[in-house]
């Protein structure tokens, strides 16, 4: 094996180790279970996007005051709701799709975002754990912070959805938004970290696209989403 190649299965096998530890101690997704559209060696999100801002840095100091800002001006009911919607489903997106919206006659939509959401999950707690960044002062978690793993989720599943009902694009991505968003309101996650979420969301869902596998159940399950929601498929 030439030098280059040694130096990166060495890095490939620190990571690993890293991952099953900070796996068992921080309690994050099943980050050692297999992908299902993602192939892990064509997409690396510690290669892909910026690093955290430096300890100290301008950019910090604005994170930091942005937060502080959110917490300093979040009304009860700004910090009820987003709390109330903080939970990676793509339940949460059922204002946007309409009343006849009912994941529970959609198995095949149910599993496919099933699979979906623990792909980019995976992928996004792998960064985590490279990058270690402290969550803000006010959060109950004390790392992982960057890059958020619910803004992730908020980008990946608005395309996703956006694909299947096109009609719905702007309701669904004005909902992500929120979704993410709610992270800086609750102040446990930094406004460069829900940016660095959104573009890892991003970058998932392209790289699930040319995945044959994702394209067959993909086409599966919006073809059921939308004879749920009474509308022709284009």
């Amino acid at each position: 094996m030439t030098e280059p190649g040694l130096r990166r299965s060495g890095r490939a096998a620190v990571a690993a180790v890293c991952v099953l530890v900070f796996a068992s101690s921080a309690g994050l997704a099943k980050i050692d279970t297999p992908y299902h559209y993602l192939d892990s060696s064509g997409i690396d999100l510690v290669d892909l996007l910026a690093p955290p801002p430096d300890s100290g840095s301008p950019t910090e100091q604005q994170d930091e005051k942005k937060v502080a800002c959110a917490v300093a001006e979040r009304t009860a009911v700004q910090l009820r709701n987003a709390l109330d919607e903080s939970k990676r489903s793509v339940l949460f997106f059922a204002p946007s799709l309409g009343t006849r919206f009912a994941p529970e006659r959609l198995p095949l939509f149910a599993a496919f975002f099933a699979r979906v959401e623990s792909d980019v999950e995976k992928l996004v707690d792998a960064a985590k754990v490279h990058w270690q960044r402290p969550r803000p002062p006010y959060s109950p978690e004390k790392n992982g912070s960057y890059p958020s793993g619910h803004a992730a989720f908020a980008a990946s599943t608005a395309i996703i959805l956006s694909e299947m009902v096109p009609e719905k694009r702007d309701a669904i991505f004005t909902q992500a938004r929120l979704f993410a968003e709610n992270r800086i309101i609750l102040a446990v996650h930094y406004p460069s970290d829900i940016s660095a979420g959104w573009i890892a969301g991003t970058l998932a869902v392209a790289a699930m696209m040319r995945d044959k596998r994702y394209q067959r159940d993909f086409a599966g399950a919006k073809a059921e989403l939308r004879r749920q929601l009474a509308v022709r498929l284009p």
